[in-house]
């Protein structure tokens, strides 16, 4: 199988290798994929970090691996064509992309690979220790646009929110909250209906097709079509939307 890496700052992978068609997940710049199937330009992938399959469009920007040696951690950086602030960006990265630096240094910003460069403070080493704190880390997506498939702070839906922030934390699950719901590296299953649960911040609760944070023991952080957002609401609200139907709280300290 072929292995490639996006250099784009991020690519839609679809249902079907056709335009119109539903966004089933999303691709970071940095990340390998699989090509399993080649269709008039379309690519079926398979993310390596994930495992998610589904169809990069044509034209889709993507080379030969090469070995990142940081991490976006900002929430957005942007890649100037200069060392400062009074060079226009010319693209702009998501937490969560890779980046390669080619060693060179000034006035606190870095080089990248391709001839650009980005603030030092923007990232960290590939092998940093993990951001234990999920909560924290998904409350920086705050009013991030709600998207479909998204899983990038350009936008992000429900799952994608829960996948992005226990991958920080260390546990990369899926893009699926039915997938998430039954995977046990997501934590200790508490209850089926949320019933007789003393919530906790950073427990995980599933309603159909939809999952979120718990802030503590009252709110809930979730990517909702509701509001188009990333938002807190009362669980209780939430709730008299669609039905809790499971709870799980996860066991960092383990991870």
């Amino acid at each position: 199988m072929t292995i490639r890496q996006l250099t784009a700052p991020h690519a839609v992978l679809l249902e079907e290798p056709k335009n119109g068609v539903p966004q089933t997940s999303e691709m970071i710049r940095g990340e390998r994929f699989r090509i399993l199937e080649e269709r008039d330009g379309w690519l079926r992938a398979e993310n390596g970090f994930d495992g998610h399959v589904g169809w990069l469009p044509p034209g889709t920007p993507h080379l030969e691996p090469v070995t990142p040696t940081h991490r976006v951690r900002a929430l957005r950086a942007d890649l100037h064509p200069g060392p400062t602030h009074r060079a226009p960006p010319v693209a702009t990265l998501s937490f969560g992309a890779l980046v390669t630096l080619d060693g060179r240094a000034e006035n606190g910003w870095v080089g990248t690979d391709d001839g650009l460069w980005l603030f030092a403070g923007w990232l960290e080493p590939v092998d940093a220790a993990p951001a234990r704190d999920h909560i924290a880390t998904a409350l920086r997506f705050l009013e991030t646009p709600y998207v479909w498939g998204g899983r990038s702070s350009f936008g992000i839906d429900c799952s994608g929110l829960v996948l992005t922030a226990m991958a920080a934390a260390g546990v990369v699950s899926h893009h699926s909250s039915g997938m998430q719901r039954k995977d046990e590296r997501l934590g200790t299953w508490l209850s089926e209906d949320g019933q007789d649960v003393a919530y906790e911040r950073g427990d995980i609760v599933f309603f159909p097709g939809h999952v979120g944070l718990m802030v503590d023991g009252t709110n809930l952080l979730h990517a909702t079509v509701f509001t188009m957002s990333v938002v807190i609401e009362p669980l209780s609200e939430v709730a008299k939307r669609a039905e809790i139907n499971g709870v799980r709280r996860p066991d960092l300290a383990r991870a």
